[in-house]
């Protein structure tokens, strides 16, 4: 049975990685909150050691959480210093060419994984890799190559990515003044997110589940309570939880203290996605971009005949 949330500022990081050059230490949160289109793991880099080849994908999407330290995160455009807070997207495509040294401690979330085909591109080596394996590019060939009795085909040229592009936005979730949409700030195209600040006594968005889409919730500050189908649950700063879709997935936060709570709301985007409001029996279907339809839940009598 998945856990019910993961706290990435204790969670116990048992997973290593030392090859090559690179190191570091992670946890898998996903596979153990019982997520299906969104994947996260907590990382702890050492300064100066890069934890992964510095690479982009064709098909994912991730995003980069600082949690602690200053990790310095590679780009096309050169290196930088990120601090606690900042959120990073690396879209699909060159642009969201990366990898990450520390000192620090990370989350990064990406989407993707489960709508094949997928490609990954490591420009230092000239690597490819997908499913099926890793390629080096050089090794590329026409679509017709080894087919037929017309004879060996041209050589293929390789297209690469340039050797330069804009940084790409950051912004500091614990920093921003109000609440805010932050797909659109940081140039994401298959995540979205939103930071919330709860007030003591108020609530965030009205409980409700999701279908089409799989929604997460980071806790930044303070000490919400969740509202979800086994009842009512305490939240600390850190703690980590997946709603899946349907109404397993229904939830509400809720702040019974008197400190302000701020929380961070990921999710998926695509349509349909069609949100259903329990306590009202109201739903809100999105069949397509800034397309939605408020409906009444009503019950239909069907004639057997």
């Amino acid at each position: 049975m998945p856990d019910e949330s993961v706290n990435i500022l204790s969670v116990e990081l048992d997973e290593r990685l030392d090859e090559a050059g690179f190191r570091h230490l992670a946890a898998s949160a996903g596979v153990r909150l019982g997520a299906h289109r969104i994947r996260a793991s907590v990382y702890a880099a050492e300064a100066g050691v890069p934890i992964w080849p510095y690479h982009y994908h064709h098909g994912i999407e991730e995003w980069l959480y600082v949690i602690a330290g200053a990790p310095v995160l590679r780009e096309p455009a050169g290196e930088r210093t990120l601090t606690p807070g900042d959120l990073v997207c690396f879209p699909c495509g060159h642009l969201g060419a990366h990898t990450v040294s520390g000192p620090g401690r990370f989350v990064i979330f990406s989407t993707g994984h489960d709508a094949k085909p997928w490609m990954t591109v490591y420009p230092d080596s000239d690597k490819v890799s997908g499913p099926g394996g890793i390629l080096l590019r050089e090794s590329a060939v026409g679509y017709w190559h080894g087919e037929g009795t017309a004879g060996p085909s041209e050589p293929v040229a390789v297209v690469r990515e340039p050797a330069t592009s804009p940084p790409q936005p950051a912004v500091n979730a614990l920093a921003l003044p109000e609440t805010a949409r932050l797909g659109p700030l940081l140039g994401a195209d298959r995540l979205d997110a939103t930071v919330a600040d709860v007030a003591p006594g108020g609530g965030s968005n009205p409980y409700h589940y999701v279908y089409g889409r799989e929604e997460w919730l980071l806790v930044l500050a303070g000490t919400p309570s969740l509202r979800h189908p086994p009842g009512e649950r305490r939240l600390e700063a850190g703690d980590l939880v997946c709603f899946p879709e349907g109404p397993a997935g229904a939830h509400r936060l809720i702040n019974r203290d008197a400190s302000p709570v701020r929380a961070l709301f990921l999710s998926t985007t695509g349509v349909p996605a069609n949100v259903c409001y329990p306590d009202t029996r109201h739903w809100l279907i999105h069949n397509g971009p800034g397309n939605g339809v408020e409906v009444r839940e009503t019950v239909v009598a069907v004639n057997p005949e």
